[in-house]
């Protein structure tokens, strides 16, 4: 009796490991023809702390703090110290008929296992192919409900049935002659512990009214 409660107790915590959600940094590359920026998420429970940085990410450009729970957004300009809220939009749904691809290939990224999935819409002359690993990042798909991004890469993604827990690693927008458009590449993933001073406003900044 004694051997099957420590059995139980050992699969009980072995199940609620595998529930936790994300926690760490997520470094990625935006690419639109010669130009490249360079992001990073930083995630912890229902906090993502957003930084553009530098293209030799030793300097941070500019910083969002989204509370996922409330829907708030905090814009932080680090030349100016100040800060202001931004309100939360609505992501807009695509155009036309997309035609959604789960192809079944597989491929290793930075060592992660990841499937193709394709979003072709011929209204919008784009097909965007997404190679996705499957994990605890529940954060994802709620931050960009509260962001409302406007761009394909979000937008396409979101038109996808059935994508919770999932994660892009490599994404590349092209027309339908194949021409590429875009790329989102991520750089790192490291699972860590964060302090909870990265996701509030330094106390030295002022806020900015709208």
């Amino acid at each position: 009796m004694k051997q099957l409660f420590l059995t139980f107790i050992a699969a009980g915590f072995i199940i609620s490991s595998f529930a936790q959600s994300f926690e760490g940094v997520i470094d990625f590359r935006k690419t639109s023809g010669d130009e490249k920026v360079y992001y990073s998420y930083s995630v912890k429970g229902n906090k993502v702390c957003i930084d553009e940085k530098s293209e030799d990410g030793k300097s941070i450009i500019a910083t969002l703090l989204v509370d996922l729970r409330s829907k708030e957004i905090l814009a932080l300009s680090h030349e100016r110290k100040l800060y202001m809220k931004r309100e939360a939009k609505t992501t807009e749904r695509i155009a036309g008929s997309p035609k959604i691809v789960r192809s079944g290939n597989h491929r290793f990224i930075g060592g992660y296992d990841c499937e193709q999935w394709r979003v072709k819409n011929e209204s919008e002359n784009t097909e965007i192919s997404y190679w996705v690993t499957k994990g605890n990042y529940d954060f994802f798909l709620p931050l960009l409900g509260v962001l409302g991004r406007k761009d394909r890469f979000a937008m396409y993604y979101l038109s996808i049935p059935a994508r919770e827990g999932y994660f892009p690693i490599d994404a590349v927008e092209r027309d339908v002659q194949r021409n590429e458009k875009g790329r989102l590449e991520v750089l790192q993933i490291t699972e860590k512990k964060l302090d909870n001073n990265l996701f509030v406003v330094p106390k030295t900044y002022m806020q900015m009214e709208n």
